[in-house]
């Protein structure tokens, strides 16, 4: 194909799309029925990379943590076995709000079209929809590709459904399809927005504006769409134009308001430090921005947010004010305009304790390290101290709990589970994430328990092929330590998983030992603050075991954990 044409494969306009919108790579593994797509991945010149994963379902979970940095995530997959493998990623990521597309090959249009009783390899039993129907609950948009005339177009609609509404798409393209030609994009993707009822908008900000005159104290809880839709700096700015306290929480963790001078914590319902929780809850008004009502912002549902105040809650497409529901509100489109509502507002006064507890493991806990073992508690202290402005941080379940507790300082990106708390997500979200450009540069490290890191341990083998430079904290308690403790105590062999020899498997998966690759094991405080200070700068893949107590838990979860019980 001359690089003058202004025609390129249904493939090609599909990678150059992508790369317009963030997605620099795209996740995948080949087979079959998508092997047109692929030859196209790699020979083609549109800007886009492709990186081998180890199985479907961890490439998904990829472009999950990829379009977290980046905005938007691409997997490349064939037909049933490779599609439906990635569903539970894709339900994780609609779960949480984060756009990205499955890309899958199928049969030829006349073998899907054409009635059979023959069964075909990947297909269940004579079932073509199968997939495509198994997508449709899961995904803001499930479809196929059946005409050349219109595959542009559909491409188009489908990435702008995913940015349009932060959710999965689900995109089959059948086998001759995929190298049929079609004109080259010559315009930029029209994101085409949806737009909110400016009658509903007005009617929203006019009852903002009255609860703000009224109120004299004020306190923001921030949420992950706000990452979403890039509204930090607007936040922050509208936080001190009102003069308000601010708070994290669980599935957003935005250490950019935990080093602000207004931080009141991480707030989780009654989960929450006592201080942090004073602070929102009787403030006279509080403003959500961006949390959405799941259960692990809400410290299982203990909120007592707007209770006994006036609360404004900005959710992604609407706006309560206590529970007056002004529907067609997009986030995007209301913080904005009542950040220049707040201009004018007089300021209010800000009642937050600066000596008061407001993480559980805040770095003013450092502490001279000893030679006895590490237990949780102290452990997320030093990492605390660790972290510093640039990191970008994924953990995983029990490791991200753990993790979402402790402060950090402005200018660190983390990432983790989600309120979907997939097991295993957070390592696989991680090995996607450090592709983006956004964490090009930076230091980058995962914090997994040993539980969670079985299932998709064999990423690391992509770390390493990709020669790229992290660290893995990988805290060996033998077992789910998160589930021990719903029951503590109780001796529960489900709970305890096998055991990992977890410093030779950088070896094993392909890496050469002070080359590609570094292992260490650690027990003690100092052990860890010694190779703390050693992994400032890291260099290959570093591999971090950490021997912990199997029953030892940090207080926070011990609480949380007790929350959950059914």
């Amino acid at each position: 194909m001359s690089s003058q044409s202004t025609k390129v494969s249904v493939s090609t306009y599909l990678f150059l799309r992508l790369k317009e919108v963030g997605a620099n790579h795209v996740f995948g593994i080949p087979g079959d029925y998508v092997l047109p797509l692929f030859d196209e991945l790699i020979d083609q010149d549109h800007g886009v990379e492709h990186i081998l994963v180890c199985n479907e379902l961890n490439g998904a979970y990829a472009a999950d943590g990829y379009s977290k940095m980046s905005g938007f995530g691409a997997v490349a997959v064939t037909y049933g076995v490779g599609s439906l493998s990635t569903a539970n990623a894709v339900g994780g990521s609609f779960a949480d709000s984060t756009p990205m597309i499955v890309i899958a090959g199928t049969p030829t249009i006349e073998v899907l079209t054409t009635p059979t009783p023959r069964k075909l390899h990947h297909v269940i039993d004579t079932n073509f929809d199968a997939c495509l129907e198994a997508f449709r609950p899961i995904t803001a948009a499930s479809h196929r590709l059946t005409r050349l005339e219109t595959a542009s177009a559909e491409i188009d609609d489908l990435i702008r459904t995913a940015m349009q509404r932060k959710k999965p798409v689900y995109l089959e393209i059948p086998y001759d399809l995929q190298l049929a030609e079609v004109e080259k994009p010559t315009e930029p993707l029209d994101l085409w927005l949806n737009q909110s009822s400016q009658v509903n908008l007005k009617a929203a900000l006019c009852h903002t504006v009255g609860l703000l005159n009224s109120s004299q104290t004020r306190s923001v809880v921030t949420g992950h769409l706000l990452q979403r839709e890039k509204l930090i700096e607007e936040t922050k700015s509208l936080v001190e134009c009102l003069n308000a306290s601010v708070a994290t929480t669980f599935v957003g963790k935005i250490p950019a308001f935990e080093g602000h001078p207004n931080a009141a914590g991480m707030y989780m319902g009654a989960m929450s430090c006592d201080a942090t929780k004073t602070t929102v809850e009787t403030a006279d008004l509080a403003l959500v921005a961006g949390m959405t009502l799941n259960e692990f912002d809400t410290g299982v549902f203990t909120s007592k947010l707007g209770e006994e105040q006036d609360c404004i809650w900005m959710d992604f497409d609407q706006v309560l004010i206590n529970n007056h529901v002004y529907d067609k509100v997009y986030l995007r489109d209301f913080l904005p305009a009542l950040l220049k509502e707040a201009k004018n507002d007089q300021a209010g006064t800000l009642e937050i304790s600066k000596t008061a507890r407001r993480f559980s493991f805040q770095r003013s806990d450092r502490f001279d390290p000893t030679d006895k073992n590490l237990t949780i508690d102290r452990l997320f202290v030093q990492f605390a101290n660790y972290a510093k402005a640039g990191d970008v941080m994924f953990g995983d379940t029990g490791g991200y709990i753990n993790a979402s507790q402790a402060e950090y300082p402005v200018g660190v990106d983390i990432h983790g589970c989600g309120n979907y708390g997939s097991l295993g997500a957070g390592f696989a979200l991680f090995c996607g994430g450090i592709f983006a450009k956004e964490a090009s540069g930076r230091r980058c490290y995962m914090i997994t328990g040993d539980g969670a890191f079985h299932m998709t341990a064999q990423e690391l083998s992509t770390l390493i092929k990709y020669e790229t430079d992290c660290v893995l904290f990988v805290l060996d308690n033998k077992g789910y330590g998160a589930e021990r403790q719903i029951y503590p105590g109780k001796e529960r062999s489900y709970n305890n998983t096998p055991v990992w020899n977890y410093e030779e498997l950088g070896s094993a998966f392909g890496g050469v030992e002070g080359q590609t690759c570094n292992s260490f094991v650690v027990r003690t405080e100092k052990d860890m603050a010694e190779l703390l200070d050693n992994l400032d700068k890291p260099k290959s893949v570093n591999i971090v075991r950490i021997i912990l107590d199997p029953w030892d838990s940090a207080s926070f979860n011990v609480k949380f954990s007790e929350a959950l019980r059914h």
